[in-house]
């Protein structure tokens, strides 16, 4: 009698867990700003690390989008440089963009730079996260390969400010934030191929990559106009992104396998947890583990640390910075990208037949996004599979970046360059 009771007290405790999961994953934010807390000579707070980066973070007065100096300009002074800066986007913020042109080195001449076939690269960052997480390495990585790059701090974030009192942001916003930024570069004399060879033109359209959460704003761009986004992109690629149907099945599948494992996903991004607990943070984004007090390991091994303490406590500042607004997602789960699918059998948008080629990239090691959501977003795609590689769910931070960053580069290659 007393063993039912227990399994009774047992059963209803887990299902409390599970509504109470359920109902906190519904509010996992996005995107947000902390005027007291930005401050942009101070972004990296003096901690990047890549000796051959000089990262400018001076920022700079407002402007309109027919005022901005070109972000082609100056090419021999601003080489192997991110810079940062606010433009105003017709969609009506004055948002933060980092970007960076091609590197010097190597046989790369002014010459080549500066009519390169090369696609310019768009990068899209996710929750918690904002341009800042790509400056740290793969804008670099492609800079010295020959791209110009640029990266968006979106709506709400320490680097785009959302309004006065705005504590949730709209999808529909993010989209048009994505839209004028494209607009934007596509104006940037040296970005986007003017000229009167139709090849050039358009190897030279922008690859958008888009990471977590950020992949269901570009999902929303090109619903909504696919025809506009064909001609406007030369690739698009999805990292880890958030599936087509947001995060309701994938709470479910959580809850399912492990409710240790849900508590952590709800705490860390839910009740923002993951901006004080390092070991959170770690386990959530990051992977690997710090060794540095367990005598048994090497702490030199970088794999196995995943990332340093330092990195990780730097990085949390960086995340209490950007969720301050969040994502509307009360409005979000009116709209998913999922709605609009008609053949359930296939999972696929009925736009893929007007797109460019596309990638759908997971994380072997992925807390936050798991594989039938990886591959709930390939189908979306019209992809057969998702291009799986060996990294944690932030693949462009920590110690396993680049197999993220090669894996881009070699499809790249193969999909859309031609020189």
């Amino acid at each position: 009698m007393y063993a039912m009771e227990v399994l009774r007290w047992v059963a209803s405790a887990r299902c409390l867990l599970i509504i109470t999961a359920i109902i906190t994953l519904a509010s996992i934010p996005c995107e947000g700003f902390s005027p007291s807390l930005y401050g942009v000579p101070n972004y990296y707070n003096g901690h990047h690390r890549s000796p051959t980066l000089v990262v400018n973070l001076a920022g700079g007065s407002s402007s309109s989008l027919s005022s901005v100096p070109s972000l082609s300009a100056d090419m021999e002074m601003n080489q192997n440089t991110i810079q940062s800066t606010q433009v105003q986007l017709d969609s009506g913020v004055c948002a933060e963009v980092m970007y960076g042109l091609p590197s010097m080195d190597e046989d790369l001449t002014s010459s080549k730079n500066k009519n390169s076939n090369k696609s310019p690269l768009v990068f899209i960052h996710g929750s918690f996260h904002a341009a800042w997480c790509w400056a740290e390495h793969y804008m670099p990585y492609f800079m010295n390969r020959g791209y110009f790059v640029a990266a968006l701090s979106l709506r709400g974030t320490g680097g785009t400010f959302a309004g006065e009192g705005i504590k949730k942001v709209k999808i529909a916003e993010h989209v048009q934030d994505i839209e004028a930024l494209l607009k934007y570069i596509s104006c940037q004399e040296g970005f986007v191929k003017t000229g009167n060879n139709e090849n050039d033109k358009k190897n030279n359209k922008p690859i958008i990559i888009a990471h977590s959460f950020g992949g269901l704003g570009v999902m929303k761009y090109l619903e909504k106009d696919p025809t506009v986004a064909t001609q406007t992109l030369g690739g698009i690629i999805l990292m880890c992104s958030v599936p087509p149907s947001g995060n309701g099945k994938m709470t479910m599948r959580f809850l399912k396998r492990s409710l240790v494992d849900s508590w952590k996903i709800t705490a860390g991004l839910a009740m923002k947890k993951c901006i004080q607990n390092e070991s959170l943070a770690r386990e959530l984004f990051f992977g690997g583990r710090n060794n540095a007090n367990d005598d048994n390991n090497n702490v030199d091994d970088a794999m196995s640390l995943g990332i340093s303490d330092e990195d990780v406590r730097r990085y949390q500042t960086y995340f209490k910075r950007d969720t301050v607004a969040t994502i509307d997602l009360m409005d979000l789960s009116k709209q998913l990208p999922s709605a609009i699918i008609t053949d359930e059998s296939s999972g696929c948008a009925p736009f893929v037949s007007h797109l460019p080629p596309c990638a759908v990239f997971g994380a072997t090691d992925d807390f936050i996004v798991d594989m039938e959501g990886v591959k709930e977003t390939a189908a979306y795609f019209g992809l057969s599979e998702p291009i799986m590689i060996d990294s944690p769910h932030d693949v462009m931070l920590g110690a396993k970046w680049e197999n993220g960053a090669s894996a881009i580069l070699q499809w790249i290659e193969h999909n859309v360059e031609t020189d």
